[in-house]
């Protein structure tokens, strides 16, 4: 893959297991050399607050309820794992954040930044997209 590849992935909803498999996406594209950026907007952003991470307060289904069973690694440790390993940006919407009124500060260390749309828009162009 070449270094002007480029995926965006999209979350809006807080399913657990939506998070998940988004990470496990980013991770192996950001691994294999790809660009990716990740935008949480919508119901997703409750996932990436720090008080919903510390407490595994989560919505999810089975998938959701076998992997907290099991202890295998969660959706937000896939994404710091790829953070440290290749080219990952993660974005929280900031029209979401100004809604709930949640700052940086309330969110995961694995946020980059705050966004609005247009300003994703831009860093998207030209890279396959996929949304959850």
């Amino acid at each position: 893959m070449t270094d002007n590849q480029k995926l965006a992935i999209i979350i809006a909803s807080e399913e657990y297991e939506k998070s998940h498999v988004a990470s496990m996406i980013a991770s192996v594209a950001a691994v294999s050399g790809v660009n990716v950026s990740v935008f949480v907007t919508m119901n997703a952003v409750y996932n990436y607050l720090k008080e919903n991470v510390e407490k595994k307060n989560f919505t999810g289904g089975k998938i959701y309820r076998q992997i907290k069973e099991k202890k295998a690694a969660m959706f937000y440790e896939l994404f710091d794992q790829a953070k440290m390993l290749g080219g990952l940006k993660i974005y929280v919407c900031s029209m979401v954040m100004d809604i709930l009124g949640i700052e940086k500060d309330d969110l995961i260390d694995i946020v980059d930044d705050n966004l609005g749309l247009a300003a994703f828009l831009g860093i998207m162009e030209g890279a396959e997209t996929i949304t959850f």
